[in-house]
């Protein structure tokens, strides 16, 4: 499989060195005062025994909040200082390959208009879709758990498929919490499902100074990137985990042979998402 997605980076970090617009500078929305911690734990397939590991920031200001993998955007950064360098995409790649591959996933809350945006890959294309903000409707109760210090209250809710139970503290009055769990009376510091398939947990939280400036994801982006919404992304990503060469051939590429790190010509495996939400 790693040389199957070996020319999908080189494509990829081509599209991200090129998909900005030339002379546009960015204009921040926000800056964000406060940064929360997450250690991420997720099985994203319904036959695997293993869970992927990730962590992830939630920068946070006055008017919106930043969700983003840590580990992605380490390599990112890390491509785009190469890329600078003059390097060529394949040289880009080998010089990131044993760096850690986080979620691609972006998630940016807006507090004013109530929504937030995803922006998220899959494969060559990039999608983007926003929705309403406070959606859950959360059931508070008298439990509580201490999370990086911080004394926190259970709350319960229904929500696309799955019920979760996040724990959050008053301490720190931030209606805001990892993914797209938003709208108790303070900052959610632990979040997971009933099958504990999906967890959020902090791991420290910081005050910013100097503060960060937030930008919204579509802000400095060519108009490559597509409008969907939840439902249908749902849809293209189940396809790209499930159906892999239908998903690359209809972003008009062709896998001609997959081999294994022996070369060897193989079958790529057949995989059932299990995904985090349900529409």
């Amino acid at each position: 499989m790693k040389r199957l997605f070996l020319a999908v980076f080189i494509i990829l970090i081509i599209s991200d060195a090129y998909g900005q617009l030339p002379g546009n500078t960015p204009v921040p929305f926000d800056s964000a005062k406060l940064r929360v911690f997450y250690n991420y734990k997720a099985k994203n397939y319904t036959d695997s025994k293993f869970f992927t590991e990730d962590i992830f920031y939630l920068d946070i200001g006055s008017v919106g909040s930043d969700f983003y993998s840590f580990n992605n955007y380490m390599l990112d950064s890390a491509r785009e200082q190469l890329i600078s360098r003059g390097l060529t995409s394949e040289e880009v790649f080998l010089g990131t390959r044993s760096m850690k591959q986080g979620s691609e996933e972006r998630i940016v809350k807006n507090y004013n208009n109530q929504s937030l945006t995803v922006v998220s890959p899959v494969f060559f294309q990039k999608y983007w879709y926003s929705e309403d903000l406070n959606v859950q409707e959360w059931n508070l109760t008298d439990d509580t758990l201490t999370v990086c210090s911080y004394l926190c209250y259970r709350a319960w809710c229904v929500f696309r498929g799955r019920e979760w139970s996040a724990w959050y503290t008053p301490d720190i009055p931030s209606m805001d919490g990892p993914w797209k769990l938003t709208g108790l009376p303070g900052l959610i510091l632990k979040a997971e499902d009933s099958k504990k398939e999906f967890i959020f947990e902090s791991s420290g939280v910081m005050l910013l100074s100097p503060v960060k400036p937030l930008f919204h994801p579509l802000e400095s982006k060519s108009s490559g990137i597509i409008k969907t919404d939840g439902k249908t992304f749902l849809q293209i990503k189940r396809k790209s985990v499930e159906d892999i060469k239908g998903s690359i051939a209809a972003q008009g590429m062709k896998i001609v042979a997959v081999t294994d790190e022996k070369g060897l010509e193989s079958q790529i495996p057949k995989r059932t998402m299990n995904s985090i939400e349900e529409y």
